[in-house]
């Protein structure tokens, strides 16, 4: 994979983190493709763009409100000229009832060139559960609002 490439995959990693960082669920969704596929950190399967927006934007209006996170690309694995797998490292601070909680999660994108950009096809977040105390565990599980409401965002 070229700089040019490897860079603009930084690139995007970067203004997802800003995204969040700003609760902008517009801005995160615009990276995803049409029909991206997105795997939330409890396992919930989201597809398209629609339902990526959707969903963060209820998890910032709910559990997620005033989070922050810092995102760290660890490595990108290219699986062809238009394709590549970007793995990242990513550390959340949100706060229950007051409570500053923490959450270690590493996402993984599987990132397809769509004419001069980059999208997010696939994207699969999963819970570094070692990395968590056991009261941030109970607080992600049982507050996380897709447990009940998966259909409400699209999800399954």
């Amino acid at each position: 994979m070229n700089p040019k490439d490897e860079q603009a995959l930084q690139d995007i990693v970067t203004k997802l983190e800003a995204a969040w960082n700003a609760a902008d669920s517009v801005a995160w969704a615009r990276f995803f493709a049409e029909d991206a596929d997105f795997i939330h950190i409890l396992g919930v399967h989201f597809t398209g763009r629609v339902a990526v927006e959707r969903g963060h934007r209820m998890i910032w209006d709910s559990i997620y409100k005033g989070s922050t996170v810092k995102y760290q690309v660890e490595k990108i694995r290219p699986a062809g000229p238009d394709v590549a797998a970007v793995f990242v490292l990513g550390e959340m601070r949100f706060f229950d009832n007051g409570v500053e909680r923490h959450i270690t999660a590493r996402p993984t994108m599987t990132v397809q060139r769509m004419g001069d950009e980059w999208q997010i096809v696939v994207f699969q977040n999963t819970l570094v559960a070692e990395a968590m105390t056991a009261e941030d565990k109970e607080s992600l599980v049982i507050k996380h609002p897709f447990k009940a409401a998966d259909s409400a965002a699209g999800g399954r």
